[in-house]
């Protein structure tokens, strides 16, 4: 009798646990299956457990190229009948964008929170991976030669200038300030200002300043960069003209903002004036013959002098190259969201097989938390990814070195 009824008690306990283990601690929940390019797209992480919770919940956001993942407002508490049992649900908001077209799998993260037994008991630590998600992204229909797209009903872009472009002198600077903002997107997922400026103009690129606010469930994102322009040598330069283009789902339609191309006129810094009818000795004729067989010269192998410049660029200054140089300053500058944005273009480049040290994983989960993670009571330090980043260039140069110096002489002496 004792024996039958110690069976039926274990099979109750089974069963208990049976049911408990139906109940996935986290799940992810996303309404859309489908989104645009560059649209902003939700999806709510549900934690679950039998007590209340504690503490803040932390969580290990993938890291994508060409996609920000970030979180969205505070967590909403609530609770659900599940398998005969109530349950607390903690439901965190975040949101994806993607300049990524094709089917996107989300894969899963890791996150780790903390509950009670019941209101009062003892608090315990829960870990687990929420489960992998998938969505199609889309490009709209004639934007087939547009690069970085995004999409927004709502969208506007300023450009200041300080001073105002006009005739200038060598030495010269100038300020120019682009300020976008969109509804329903986060200021990292705009657009970053152009960087292109002929030779003879040298440009310094600010650090963006990004800020997005929630108001009453409407998301709108700012970004702000500053650009400098500093005039290095006379002559006359043109800034090409720059297009923002996005999609306005309501309307399907593309919109666009152009900003007008800009020219300098500008002149020596120590030119003095020349009184009326001086004759320029003859020096200055032989400048101006070289000048012009020099212009005749460019202008007949015009396409092959431009193809090898293209060539010579792209070999100093590759895309990875020219990222990693980003990131560390974006490291010196102690400013995490450019060091974000040039971490995800140094990834890019380097493609699916890039191999990186835990120290590097550490440093670069610890920029995403800052970034996406709950409000930081610290500034983000640039000097961990710095340092971790800097470990994996000097020994990536070290092996190409030793590579190198590995093949056998070509005239060894002696011979």
């Amino acid at each position: 009798m004792k024996a039958a009824a110690l069976m039926l008690l274990l099979g109750f306990v089974t069963l208990g646990f049976a049911a408990h283990a139906e109940v996935a601690p986290i799940t992810v929940r996303a309404p859309e299956a489908k989104a645009w390019i560059g649209q902003r797209v939700p999806f709510f992480v549900d934690l679950r457990a039998l007590g209340s919770f504690a503490g803040t919940a932390s969580f290990d956001l993938p890291q994508l190229p060409g996609i920000v993942v970030m979180k969205i407002g505070n967590p909403v508490v609530s609770s659900q009948e599940l398998e005969g049992q109530r349950w607390f649900v903690q439901t965190h908001e975040f949101a994806l964008f993607s300049q990524r077209l094709g089917p996107l799998e989300v894969p899963a993260f890791a996150v780790r929170f903390s509950s009670r037994d019941g209101f009062t008991g003892p608090v315990k630590d829960i870990q687990a991976q929420t489960p992998a998600w998938t969505i199609a992204i889309e490009r709209p229909p004639g934007s087939d030669r547009i690069g970085f797209l995004i999409t927004t009903d709502t969208f506007t872009i300023t450009e200041t200038w300080d001073p105002q472009p006009g005739p200038a002198q060598v030495g010269a600077v100038f300020k120019r300030t682009i300020v976008q903002r969109a509804a329903q997107l986060s200021g990292m997922a705009l657009a970053p200002a152009p960087t292109t400026a002929p030779e003879g103009i040298r440009l310094y690129r600010g650090n963006a300043e990004i800020k997005d606010r929630l108001e009453r469930g409407d998301f709108l994102g700012e970004r702000r960069e500053t650009i400098t322009y500093l005039l290095a040598r006379p002559g006359t330069f043109v800034l090409p003209a720059s297009a923002y283009t996005w999609w306005n789902a309501n309307s399907q339609q593309l919109q666009s903002r152009t900003f007008p191309a800009v020219t300098f006129e500008v002149a020596p810094a120590s030119a003095a004036r020349r009184p009326e009818g001086a004759v320029a000795d003859y020096r200055t004729w032989l400048w101006l013959l070289a000048v012009v067989l020099a212009a005749g010269l460019g202008a007949w192998q015009r396409r092959r002098l431009v193809g090898w410049g293209r060539q010579i660029w792209t070999a100093l200054n590759p895309p990875d190259r020219v990222a990693a140089r980003r990131l560390m300053e974006a490291c010196r500058c102690h400013d995490a969201a450019a060091a974000a944005a040039a971490w995800n273009e140094w990834r890019e480049a380097q493609g699916a097989t890039v191999e990186l040290s835990s120290e590097l994983q550490l440093a670069v989960l610890g920029l995403q938390r800052h970034l996406f993670g709950p409000a930081p009571s610290v500034a983000w330090r640039g000097d961990e990814l710095a340092h971790a980043f800097g470990i994996r260039t000097a020994s990536r140069t070290h092996s190409l070195r030793a590579s190198t110096s590995a093949l056998p002489m070509l005239n060894p002496q002696g011979d």
